[in-house]
């Protein structure tokens, strides 16, 4: 038995003793019926303890469960659709799904976790591209612009070249000319996915046609998208990082359920995959939740107590910040009008209870992967492909929240970088030059920063750092070098003159038990302002 199925062993046995309690929650709400039929609360809470069978009975390995449970959500909501009371003849019918309930849940064996996946491997600590080109010049553009952006490139000419390359390492990307002296490029592709390691990498291939046959020929090959030529870099960088980097990032997952089985069922499925689960148990919560969690998905029961699912989603989506956070929902069958009520809400998807492992972590994980692919074209810098301004200051929103839920967690420093005399440099080289200025301290910050610092660009000449794990006097030395390993770049004008330019630096650290970003912001472009007053690249620290 492997680790995952003891796992679901041991929920199934703590679904097997807690069913008690609901029987008896069961047999309230029905004595309260027989007292007052008209009690609508009652049949309410009744098709809750139902509707909660018929999602936990097969995700436990009793399908009679997930039936029966079925069988008495539809009649309670049948009544309440209807705004009748209940009968004789329903109750004594709810008293039988009760004894037949209890029955199957005490006497069926044990089932087995049949869909559970594995744990997927760790990404790699850091990525290089296998870039396959003949075109000597082209191929060193595409290094140089790579590099550029932080990326280690290996080259190879030819197809015998390429598959050298792979077997002594696999890459974390390649980008495969279409055309190469000894064959086809699309053929070097599936030589690559038969490979081991081989399927798990994005492979992009580089064309000069880009045809509607050319893309199927790729995509028939095995490639994840083509690229025309002449290469637009910054769509193909922006292109690339989305590659390689969303996959290796913990996606956040908000779980909005009231049954606490159910909850752990959905948190263990979720944690085994790798991801960071956080479960509340009704919409009271939410707003806390959003706030502090910032979950990249929403997964919600449509049946919650004190609100519906549908009414959770409109609110949300009359909030400009979760118009495109997934919003997944979990449904029975017999909930058809609550699951149109929800598509009109803005509901993204469902998934019909009981769900299976596997289906439920594909469907998060493309509703994930697709926001994160519109969530980076929109929160990227044309020109720098860093963080825009709003998004980085979410992302230290974000990071406060997270030392608010776990003080332990990694000290934090909030750097402001601005450039030295910028408008003396557009002034005297042109705004080209400027612009070219701004690229490569960009490019530096990149190559230069660790992926788990965040970078932005916050302002025409000014960016935004947050540094992990780095106390006030590593920050300090850290900048004082980034600012001389820019000083020392060369620069160029569209004249063919060459400078060199500089930046400054404030740095304000993470104040435990602060939650305002403002007053951090402030502390750091204070610092700023003192490194400006001190002449030109200088790096202050609050």
């Amino acid at each position: 038995m492997t680790d995952l199925e003891k796992m679901l062993r041991g929920f199934r046995e703590q679904f097997v003793r807690g069913s008690g309690e609901r029987f008896s929650r069961v047999a309230l709400r029905l004595t309260r019926l027989e007292e007052d039929p008209t009690d609508v609360e009652a049949l309410r809470e009744l098709r809750m303890e139902f509707h909660g069978f018929c999602g936990l009975g097969g995700t436990y390995g009793f399908p009679q469960v997930t039936q029966l449970g079925l069988v008495g959500e539809k009649e309670c909501d049948a009544l309440l659709s209807a705004g009748a009371a209940p009968g004789e003849a329903d109750l004594g019918s709810w008293r039988s799904l009760s004894r037949k309930l209890r029955s199957q849940i005490t006497g069926e064996p044990a089932g087995r976790a049949a869909d559970w996946p594995s744990r997927p491997a760790p990404a790699a600590a850091r990525p290089d591209v296998l870039l396959v080109e003949d075109d000597a010049a082209v191929a060193k553009l595409l290094t140089l612009l790579a590099e550029r952006d932080g990326l280690a490139v290996r080259c190879a000419p030819t197809r015998a070249a390429a598959l050298e390359e792979v077997d002594r390492r696999m890459p974390s990307l390649a980008l495969v000319d279409e055309g190469l002296p000894d064959g086809s490029g699309f053929g070097l592709i599936e030589q690559i996915r038969s490979r081991a390691g081989g399927e798990e990498i994005p492979i992009l291939v580089l064309s000069g046609r880009a045809r509607v046959l050319d893309r199927v020929e790729a995509i028939h090959s095995g490639a994840d998208g083509l690229v025309a030529k002449p290469v637009d870099w910054r769509a193909l960088s922006r292109q690339i990082h989305q590659l390689l980097e969303n996959p290796q990032k913990t996606a956040r997952i908000l779980s909005i359920e009231d049954d606490p089985d159910q909850a752990n069922f959905l948190r263990s499925v979720l944690e085994t995959a790798g991801y960071e689960v956080h479960v509340i148990p009704d919409g009271s919560q939410l707003d806390a939740a959003l706030s502090a969690f910032a979950p990249e998905l929403v997964l919600m029961d449509i049946l919650l107590p004190g609100v519906s699912g549908s009414d959770l989603v409109r609110g949300l989506r009359q909030d400009a910040r979760y118009a495109t956070l997934p919003l997944v929902f979990l449904t029975t069958e017999s909930q058809l009008d609550a699951r149109i009520e929800a598509i009109k809400a803005g509901g993204d998807d469902f998934l019909v209870k009981p769900v299976a492992p596997g289906l439920l972590l594909s469907t998060v994980a493309a509703r994930i992967e697709r926001a994160r692919f519109l969530k980076d074209l929109i929160e990227r810098d044309g020109l720098t492909g860093l963080l825009t301004q709003t998004a980085f200051l979410e992302r230290a929103r974000i990071a406060i929240g997270r030392l608010q839920r776990h003080p332990e967690g990694p000290i934090l420093a909030l750097v402001i970088v601005d450039l030295d005399d910028f408008r003396e440099v557009n002034d005297a080289y042109g705004h080209p030059a400027g612009d070219g200025v701004v690229a490569s301290l960009a490019a530096v910050l990149k190559r230069r920063l660790r992926q788990t610092d965040t970078i932005g660009r916050i302002g025409g000449e000014e960016f935004g750092v947050l540094l992990e794990d780095l106390t006030r006097e590593d920050a300090v030395r850290l900048l004082q070098r980034l600012v001389a390993d820019f000083s020392a770049v060369e620069q160029g004008a569209e004249d063919g003159r060459t400078f060199h330019a500089g930046f400054s630096a404030g740095i304000a650290m993470f104040e435990p038990g602060s939650t305002d970003l403002g007053a951090w912001l402030e502390r750091a472009n204070r610092a700023l302002s003192r490194a400006k007053q001190a002449g030109r690249g200088h790096v202050v620290a609050a």
